[in-house]
This record gives C-alpha cells, structure tokens and sequence, in this order.
C-alpha cells in the first residue's frame, strides 16, 4: 500500500466528523492523504446515542427525521438500508383549550414577523394578544424554549414548524416523521463501518486539551486515556463539535472563529417501561400529550414503552429530580403522569424498567439565528476549521451534523484545489 503524504486530523467522531472523513476519504483530492478522527468517548455517534432496553431501541438523543425536512438523513438511511417506521406523535390527545385556535392565531401573527426583527417572540406575542395570553400560548406548544428571550418570532415560527408534535398549528401539517427502528446510532455505526473500510483511522479516548498557535502555525494538544499527552502539529486540523465545546479551549472562541455569538438549552429524555400497555385502554397509542406540568410532552409508543421530553428549565428540573434517587424519581413521574391524563395515581402501575437522559448543551444555536451564518468556521489565525451543526439552519437535528460535515470537507477540499493549483502555476512559471 502506497504511503500517503499528508495527515488530516478531525476531532470529534459525531456523524459530523465522520461524514466528515468518509467526504475526504472519497474525494481525489485526499487518496494520498491520511484520514484520522480522534474522539474522546469510547464510541462514535456523540448525541445520536441509542440503547436497548426490554428489546427495544430507543433514542437517548436525537431521535426522528421527516422526509420533507431532512434530505441528506433520509438519503443515507436510504443509502444504508436502514430499518426505519413512522414517528406516529403528530395528532394530540387530550388538547388544551387554547389547542382549537391556536394555528388560526399564529398564521394571522406570522405576516407581522418582520416587524419586530429586535423582539422576543413571547414580546411579540405579548404586543397583540396580552402577555397572559403569550404565556398561554407558549404554555400550549409544548417547547418552553420559546420564551427564551433570544428566541425571535422567525425562530419562533421555524421551531413551530420543525416539530412533529406542533407542525399541526403551521402549514406542514402534513409532513411525514420516522425513527430508525434501531435508533440513529443505527446510523452513525454504519457510516463508521464505511470510513474504515474507505482506510479512515479512529482513536477513542482521545480528548482535545487545548489548541496552540504561534507565528510557526498550531498545534492541538489531546489527553489520551485520561493521561498520556498527544500532540498533533502537522497537516490540516478539523474540529466538529459545539460551540459548548469550542468555548472550553484556549483558542479564541467564537471571536477569533466567529462574529456572531452561541448559546444552548438543555434537553431530558425519560423513559419508562411496563409489564402491559396500560395506555391503550385510554385510546393514547401512538398519541402525545402536551401537558402543563414539568413532563411538558408525553408520548405512548404503540404498545411498547411511554416516554417524556422536556427542555430549557424543565430540563434541569428532572435532572435535579434524579439526583435525589431513583424512588424520588419515579414518584415524581407517577404523580405529574396522573396529573396530566387527569387521572389519580392509583390507577397507575409502576414501570418494571426505565431509563433516562439529561443533555446539558443538548441544543446549540447561532443566538442572532442568522439565515447567512457559514455552516463552516475558519480560525483567523490559523486554517483550523470548525464545523457544528449549531451553524446550519438545522441545528439540533442529524440533518444539520450532516451538512456541517459536508461543508468542512468542502471548505478543505477547496482548499487543496487552490494550493494544487498555486503549485501548479509556480511550477510552469519555473519553466519558462
């Protein structure tokens, strides 16, 4: 095997990075290149975490991609022959009140958007239906989010229609949702398979410490197994993960990346298995519940499993919950369970297995939620690229991994397209 010349380093085996490296790996201009992802867990994936639990796979992270929203998921999972089904939780169960009038009051609001560009969206709602009525509203959407005050009225409408379980109160009422029946780690397991076999080289245990630059170029410093220090100086450095990330290293960012700025929410999943699916009885099969409590979105998959998802305060509320004890936990989950299918606690069995997970950065975003964001960022001291899908207009999704993968592989590609064709310039002016 011919010995390859130059080392492309990519931190962070998330499906972005090893879209990433299958991008490179595939392209001419790298045949000769070595392709090596470091990644600080024991496995790839990052938020797309999927375990089995009661032979069934459920999705710890990201977790459901429509055909109408999500190209590129939907044309590698075509590409892989991956199983997937339909993610039923777009019609609501038990509705509020406010539900019946809900999507006739946002699509008169949505016209008025531009106005208020400097706004808030829960301001903006509070300017023409009063600020209980706001709260209300945001209240019925399920995603406490929305109230965050840098969430604008434009993002604002982009989350409403992005999302299964509220695209009802938009004009994608009809858009089709799926889950892969082995979780996305389905996914990214399967990519990872395809970079090996394309002679892409992984390292686990392998976290990035800190990032040096000086007027000789950079270095990048990771922690091996904990312990032992690795330091990568040559070839072209790719780091894809999130800004959350990026802001922990000695590297500038996002000023030295970025003119704009990054925020984040935190995310919690539970999960909650039972010896019978008590649930069908109620008719909630393949429904959700928006509910006014902190389990916020309730949803009963066929006859297999209930799950809860929350976000922003309710987030750290079940984190905090779930610090105090499994017993306190699961109380807490029996009683605002009861709560929302009005229903008394007695009449609810406890689950035999459950299983949960908190993301503390589980959604990161451009905070100006610019259209014009780069999906890719280049360091302005140095050519180290960033790629995250917080910088792609779909951040918080696999489609966004994927793109942000996509776009770092083209950024360097164009790269090495202009240095080859420097080199070739210079060579034949030598020549004449």
């Amino acid at each position: 095997m011919a010995i390859r010349e130059n080392t492309i380093s990519i931190i962070g085996a998330g499906i972005s990075g090893i879209i990433c490296a299958l991008t490179l790996a595939k392209s001419k201009a790298c045949k000769k290149s070595s392709i090596k992802v470091y990644e600080h867990k024991k496995r790839v994936g990052g938020r797309a975490h999927a375990v089995k639990v009661n032979d069934h796979f459920v999705d710890l992270g990201a977790g459901r991609f429509s055909s109408q929203l999500h190209h590129n998921v939907k044309a590698q999972v075509t590409s892989l022959n991956l199983p997937y089904e339909t993610f039923p939780f777009t019609q609501l169960k038990r509705p509020q009140a406010l539900h019946k009038s809900l999507k006739s009051i946002l699509k008169n609001l949505k016209p008025l958007c531009d106005e208020h560009p400097n706004d808030s969206f829960e301001e903006f709602l509070t300017i023409y239906v009063g600020r209980h009525q706001a709260r209300e509203m945001i209240n019925a959407l399920g995603y406490d989010s929305l109230s965050l005050p840098n969430i604008s009225p434009h993002i604002a409408f982009d989350i409403i229609e992005k999302h299964p379980e509220i695209q009802g109160f938009s004009e994608n009422a009809g858009y089709e949702w799926f889950n892969l029946k082995e979780g996305f780690s389905a996914l990214t397991e399967k990519l990872y398979e395809e970079a090996l076999a394309q002679g892409v080289e992984f390292y686990f245990d392998h976290e990035l410490a800190s990032i040096e630059t000086n007027n000789n170029g950079c270095a990048l410093k990771l922690i091996k197994d904990g312990k032992q220090e690795v330091t990568i100086s040559d070839g072209e450095m790719i780091l894809t993960f999130p800004p959350t990330a990026m802001k922990k290293l000695n590297c500038g960012f996002p000023q030295d990346w970025s003119d704009y700025t990054y925020g984040s929410i935190p995310l919690f999943k539970g999960f909650l298995f039972y010896d019978a699916p008590w649930w069908q009885e109620l008719d909630l099969a393949d429904h959700v519940v928006i509910t006014n409590n902190p389990m916020r979105k309730l949803y009963f998959k066929d006859n297999r499993y209930v799950f809860f998802y929350t976000d922003s305060d309710y987030a750290d509320f079940w984190r905090d919950t779930t610090l105090k004890g499994e017993a306190h936990y699961l109380s807490t989950v029996k009683a605002l369970m009861a709560q929302a299918l009005r229903c008394d606690e007695s009449q609810l069995p406890d689950p035999h297995v459950h299983t949960y997970k908190h993301w503390t950065h589980g959604v990161e975003f451009s905070q100006e939620c610019c259209p014009n964001h780069p999906m890719t960022l280049v360091h302005k001291k140095s050519r180290i690229i960033s790629a995250s899908d917080a910088y792609t207009p779909h951040c918080g999704w696999m489609e966004g991994g994927i793109m942000a993968g996509k776009s770092a592989a083209e950024t360097l590609l164009k790269r090495i397209e202009s240095e080859q064709d420097q080199a070739l310039q210079s060579e034949e002016l030598a020549h004449v």
